[in-house]
Parts: C-alpha cells; sequence; structure tokens
C-alpha cells in the first residue's frame, strides 16, 4: 500500500490540532490514532509511525511527557536519549577528594533520566503543554443545561 510522508510543520500541527481539547492522552499510541485521524482530514495518502509522532510532538515543545521506564541492570554507554533523540548530559557529584564522578544521564529536551544502568521506556503519557484556558466572569453563575426558554 502506498503513503505519503507528511513534512515535520504539517505533522506539528496535525499533532497540535489532535491534542487540542485534550489535556493528558494516556499512551504513545492513543496519541498517533489521534494524529493519524488529522493527518486524514488532511491527506488521506499521509501516514506515520508512532516514534516520529512522539520525538515530533516533544522536540515541537507541543506536549510534556511523563516516561515510566524500567532497568535493564546492564551497564551500556548510552548517548543519545531513547524518548526524543537528543543527546544525554551527564549527572556528576564531587567527591571528597576533590574529583568528579558521573552518577547518571538526563535529557534536557524531555527530562528523561537514568543512573549508571540502561533505562528502557516502558510507557508514555502525554500531557498537553499548552492547555486551553477557560476564562470565567467573577460571581457568574454557570449552569449544566443551556436554557431551552425559546
Amino acid at each position: 500500500m502506498a503513503y505519503r510522508v507528511p513534512t515535520t510543520e504539517v505533522l506539528a500541527a496535525a499533532v497540535a490540532a489532535a491534542i487540542r481539547d485534550l489535556n493528558v492522552v494516556g499512551s504513545q499510541r492513543q496519541l498517533t490514532d489521534l494524529v493519524r485521524e488529522e493527518l486524514r482530514r488532511i491527506d488521506p495518502m499521509y501516514g506515520v509511525t508512532e516514534e516520529r509522532v512522539r520525538k515530533t510532538a516533544i522536540n515541537a515543545r507541543l506536549v510534556k511527557v511523563e516516561v515510566e521506564s524500567r532497568d535493564t541492570r546492564r551497564r551500556k554507554r548510552v548517548i543519545t536519549c531513547p524518548v526524543c533523540g537528543s543527546k544525554l548530559k551527564r549527572v556528576r557529584n564531587r567527591t571528597i577528594s576533590g574529583g568528579t564522578v558521573t552518577i547518571g544521564k538526563k535529557c534536557p529536551v524531555c527530562l528523561f533520566r537514568m543512573g549508571t544502568t540502561r533505562r528502557v521506556p516502558v510507557r508514555y503519557v502525554f500531557v498537553n503543554a499548552n492547555p486551553r484556558r477557560y476564562s470565567f466572569k467573577e460571581n457568574e453563575q454557570r449552569t449544566l443545561w443551556p436554557d431551552r426558554r425559546m
């Protein structure tokens, strides 16, 4: 089946439209399904992977991500963030003798953290970075049902 790949700008617009009314999306698959619906409204031939949707949403600062991860107990050298793909920074601690030791790594973009052993993301929870703000007038009475008098 043939498909077209949307540009980063089109994908970012689709992500923004998909999460406009939602504050929290509970999984990567659910976010991807919402984005695919928006992309089909633009062009029915567009196709996109879950990983690309996640990385585009995070790097465009449209969502804040909460990552649940598990420890692999392996000391493997990790340079890039497994969540957003940016370069990890070392977390250092000063020793008694005046030297420094690396106690972990963290991502400056998505705030993913790991210790000296490798951690693998298991679940993503996406929170809308720009939620809608509802403004209510002070002392305004709000009703559940609209007034049906005509």
